[in-house]
């Protein structure tokens, strides 16, 4: 993502602020009228739905696009059913991606049950509106053409699939990094405060307005027509063969420290996202050096297609047109910052240790996309060498 543009959008944003929220206050709106109706255990669901969804038409129905027609027919006629539904989809204790598959899944088996010729209409956007209006601090409203355009005039790397998981995904990961520039913006925050009145829903984690202002570059602001191509001339890079790290903890100090646990692991996971996109970057800029154009555009960011469970974040290919598996490790900080490496991906290396890759990226500054970049290869046995962690198994012993 171009930080430049991204700042650029955010004054533009601000500039047009008051027509804006005239378009598009009624976002707020809706989710206080949701959160005032909404019961799930209310005796007559299907008239508690149609309440609860009364102010989301523009959210919910646009053009040739019905949800909200669909989803009151369902409450209609079955209504135990899609309460059971709903329930689960609410259930935040449950990874929010199988949550939305499935109950896109046991939607288009009902539909299918009651309507011959209908279309559901239940598609990613409409499921996130649901899971937004129940929880606006933790889910974003979502539409696939808002976030396609809005990818092209940020020049994001990601290009927007219809229809699949780690567009969701991405688009997440986005609006996590836009909702952390946003929290600093004071002068957007106060005119964002100024506009909210009693009937509408405050979004203290500013989800809502973060969506609102990605929805405003995608259809209100004019493209900056600013070109800033990423340059990777400047970066200092190392290559080397893993090598023990010197990074032993030989005693404890015991000092007492206070830490805010959630902000740091939402920082980290920012910073984290952001390096692998910028390696993404580094490698399909490296592929095209060597004149293998085609191999660049098969880089693939596999953490956010596969999960976390492969072991590497990024497969890409070597000079030779070998496959080679990245895992990234990105901090603010100096080369030896302390970073930890999971069980899968030590194990990952083992096995592909001859074309296995970490890329230390140290001194990352996102602002500018710079950072200096160190490059190791081979299993990664011997920077694993103190716990940190330990799993444990309690059982009852017999006395």
């Amino acid at each position: 993502m171009n930080y430049q543009l991204l700042k650029h959008y955010i004054e533009e944003y601000k500039n047009n602020f008051a027509a804006i929220s005239n378009k598009e206050i009624n976002k707020w709106q809706a989710v206080k009228h949701f959160q005032d109706n909404w019961d799930i255990d209310s005796p007559n669901f299907s008239q508690m739905l149609k309440i609860s969804l009364e102010k989301t038409k523009n959210l919910l129905n646009a053009g040739s696009y019905y949800p909200l027609g669909m989803i009151t027919q369902y409450a209609d006629l079955r209504p135990e059913q899609l309460r059971a539904m709903f329930r689960a989809l609410y259930n935040e204790d449950e990874d929010v991606y199988s949550r939305i598959k499935r109950f896109k899944s046991e939607i288009e088996i009902l539909n299918g049950e009651l309507f011959t010729s209908k279309k559901s209409y239940q598609d990613d956007r409409a499921v996130l509106v649901y899971l937004s209006l129940m929880y606006p601090d933790n889910h974003f409203f979502y539409k696939y053409m808002m976030f396609k355009e809005f990818s092209k005039k940020l020049e994001l790397y990601y290009i927007p699939v219809m229809g699949k998981m780690d567009t969701i995904w991405h688009y997440n990961e986005i609006c996590n990094v836009i909702n952390e520039e946003i929290k600093n913006d004071d002068e957007l925050i106060k005119l964002h405060k100024l506009r909210i009145k009693e009937d509408c829903f405050y979004d203290k984690s500013l989800n809502i307005l973060t969506q609102d202002f990605i929805y405003a570059v995608a259809v209100h602001i004019k493209p900056s027509g600013k070109k800033t191509p990423v340059s990777f001339e400047s970066i200092n890079v190392t290559y080397n063969l893993i090598r023990n790290m010197e990074n032993k903890i030989t005693s404890s100090s015991f000092k007492t420290t206070k830490t805010d646990f959630v902000q740091k692991n939402i920082d980290n996971k920012r910073i984290g996202y952001l390096g692998e996109l910028f390696v993404i970057e580094y490698e399909k800029e490296k592929l095209k050096k060597l004149n293998k154009p085609n191999l660049a555009k098969k880089v693939r960011h596999i953490s956010e297609t596969d999960g976390d469970g492969a072991g590497y974040d990024i497969a890409s290919f070597d000079e030779n047109g070998t496959p080679i598996y990245i895992e990234v490790k990105t901090t603010k900080g100096a080369m030896n910052s302390t970073f930890y490496i999971s069980k899968t991906e030590l194990e990952k290396s083992k096995i592909e240790k001859d074309n296995y890759y970490l890329y230390r990226v140290h001194h990352f500054d996102f602002e500018n996309n710079h950072a200096d970049l160190d490059i190791s290869r081979g299993e990664m046995t011997d920077f694993c060498n103190h716990a940190t962690m330990f799993q444990v198994n309690l059982r009852h012993i017999d006395t």
